[in-house]
């Protein structure tokens, strides 16, 4: 969440982050619920073990979760 947080003091409209192991453990998948609800987090996309996040302004907050 620290990384997080200090990337989100730099990020702008055309920002991608990506995460790892997002499903590891009980904390990462904790850490991802809240990374993909922030308020500056337009789109968030769950592919179980990585996800992505968008920050878009003008786009309606989605989230998305891709089964395999």
């Amino acid at each position: 969440m620290d990384y997080f947080k200090a990337c989100l003091e730099k990020q702008d409209d055309d920002s991608i982050l990506i995460f790892d192991d997002i499903n590891w453990s009980k904390e990462m998948a904790r850490a991802w619920k809240e990374i993909s609800s922030n308020e500056k987090v337009t789109v968030s996309i769950d592919l179980f073990r990585m996800g992505i996040v968008f920050f878009r302004q003008g786009v309606p907050k989605q989230h998305f979760k891709l089964k395999f």
